[in-house]
């Protein structure tokens, strides 16, 4: 038969009992006070908390800190039943404790029994999220000897108080030479700039900053340009333009325009690279090849006209006679190119004009008010000695003074029938165009076998197509077609128009009419009109 192990006979199992009753009378009656690491701190605070001024005040009662493990309390609402103020700061987002705090972490941070001068707080910072007081301890991870930073070696006077002689305490160990020129240059307002980041540190990129660093600027401190920054507005709000830096030293007297950047690189002052376009001047032609100093005299470079005559008003061959600019006939590379356009002015060059050179009709020089009308500079060439006035563009074309555009139908006596193929000198004998007569007769004159027995107006008869066949269309108190004569004058009118004779057709039965007549009285057969105006025999007479 196995016996038990000594620990679990049964005097093993009462020594045990025994000695655990003792131990928990002893503890009990010493309120704890055998569990006990050290001396509780004994620093008095301002004012006292829960009733005293130092957790040495308790007397050594531990259960005013500590709870029995059965009791389920948690020695952290002991705690907070003391630290009133940090218990509304948990559920305060603006208070110091809020989000990381709770009554089961005090501990975390917080510990005693360190002596009486020991620290209340006295923990290493890992883990802790000192990003939200605004200071990031992302680079501050280790000391420069090694090991985790502690809070109170920032926080030297108390857990809520920061005074930047810790920053330069630390880091005049750490970069002497450094640090005296940083606080020259931006005073020592470190949190002013710094977030434990290092945003606006080492780490800080200039180049992802609207103001990236080229050329000389490269190597310059911080405190050449940012000067007196004590805050990151004052860093963020340094200006950039050249001038801001360099004005003092500027050689152009503020005579351009205050953007060194659009002539200069930060390499070099000396290589400017300047582009006349953005002084709204492009330079072409003659201009590109002209010294600066030809247009800038003494170096001003600032005010300079752009008009042509400001530099050329002496080279003016015009004499000041047009007032547009000079580039609107001429181009800067030479004078002689011109490229005025005659559209633009009051004569439009057409025909011949095209090929004229400017001074045939620009004589002298003379530009403005050259005259405009036609015999103002073809009056040696009019052959019609003025009587048409001096729009000579009213029948000729300026192609050529043969081609003529006159209108005849527009004129007084409009050309019909045989005048259309009329030469014009036919009518307009010697050159004579003015007052030319209209009347016919005053052209065709009358012939002789009309003997005036028709007047002047010959239109009553005959046509503009051709003389004959003729129609008279006047007066005739006797039949024209009497007898079938058909209009044929010449039926009657045998020795001319202004004698006629009935005995033609009436020959046949002459002494008949002749004797009848005598019978009845009339002896004059001369007229047969007299008693016969219509050609017509008295009633009953078949003849």
């Amino acid at each position: 038969m196995n016996r038990p192990l000594g620990c679990l006979t049964r005097s093993g199992i009462l020594t045990a009992v025994i000695t655990a009753s003792l131990i928990t009378i002893i503890a009990v009656a010493s309120d704890q006070r055998i569990f006990s690491p050290g001396k509780l701190n004994a620093q008095p605070a301002e004012e006292p908390i829960g009733g005293i001024y130092a957790h040495a005040d308790l007397g050594g009662e531990c259960s005013a800190c500590h709870t029995a493990f059965w009791s389920g309390e948690l020695m952290g609402d002991r705690c907070l039943d003391c630290h009133v103020s940090t218990r509304h700061e948990l559920s305060d987002e603006a208070a110091f404790h809020f989000g990381f705090t709770n009554p089961s972490n005090c501990r975390g941070c917080h510990t005693d029994h360190h002596g009486a001068e020991g620290l209340l707080t006295y923990a290493a910072i890992d883990g802790f999220p000192h990003e939200r007081t605004g200071f990031s301890l992302q680079a501050h991870e280790s000391i420069s000897q090694g090991g985790s930073f502690m809070c109170g070696e920032c926080h030297i006077v108390a857990l809520g108080e920061f005074d930047t002689d810790a920053c330069r305490a630390c880091h005049l160990s750490y970069d002497a030479d450094f640090l005296l020129t940083h606080i020259k240059d931006f005073y020592p307002t470190c949190l002013g700039c710094h977030d434990g980041v290092d945003s606006f540190g080492v780490a800080f990129d200039h180049s992802e900053s609207p103001f990236p660093l080229l050329g000389k600027h490269a190597p310059l401190a911080c405190g050449s340009c940012h000067k007196g920054a004590r805050d990151i507005a004052m860093l963020r709000g340094t200006q950039s333009a050249c001038v801001a830096c360099h004005l003092p030293q500027g050689i152009h007297s503020s005579r351009i325009p205050q953007e060194c950047g659009a002539c200069h690189t930060p390499l070099t002052w000396a290589d400017a690279l300047f582009s006349h376009q953005l002084s709204g001047f492009t330079l072409s032609g003659s201009h590109e090849g002209v010294d600066c100093e030809a247009c800038h005299i003494e170096r001003q470079w600032v005010g300079i006209p752009q008009l042509c005559a400001g530099c050329h008003l002496e080279a003016d061959a015009h004499a000041g006679q047009f007032t547009v600019d000079c580039s609107e006939c001429h181009i800067p590379t030479e004078w002689a190119d011109h490229i005025f356009n005659h559209e633009r002015s009051d004569f439009a060059l057409t025909g011949g004009h095209l090929d004229l050179a400017c001074d045939s009709c620009h004589m002298d020089g003379i530009y403005v008010a050259t005259p405009t009308d036609c015999v103002s500079c073809h009056l040696q060439d009019d052959q019609h000695a003025g009587q048409f006035g001096g729009d000579c563009s009213a029948c000729h074309t300026t192609n050529r003074w043969s081609e003529v555009t006159f209108d005849h139908q527009l004129s007084r006596f409009p050309l019909t029938g045989a005048h259309r193929d009329t030469a014009c000198t036919a009518c307009h004998i010697n050159g004579q165009y003015v007052g030319t007569p209209t009347a016919c007769f005053q052209c065709h004159g009358e012939p002789s076998f009309h003997a005036g027995l028709f007047g002047l107006d010959c239109a009553l008869c005959h046509s503009t197509s051709a003389w004959r066949p003729a129609s008279f269309n006047g007066p005739h108190s006797f039949p024209m077609n009497h007898g079938g004569a058909g209009g044929t004058c010449s039926n009657c009118h045998t020795n001319g128009y202004n004698a006629y004779t009935c005995y033609n057709c009436h020959e046949h039965n002459q002494g008949e009419i002749t004797k009848k007549h005598r019978e009845e009285g009339i002896g004059d057969f001369s007229n047969c009109m007299r008693c016969h105006p219509t050609g017509r025999e008295e009633e009953g007479d078949d003849d």
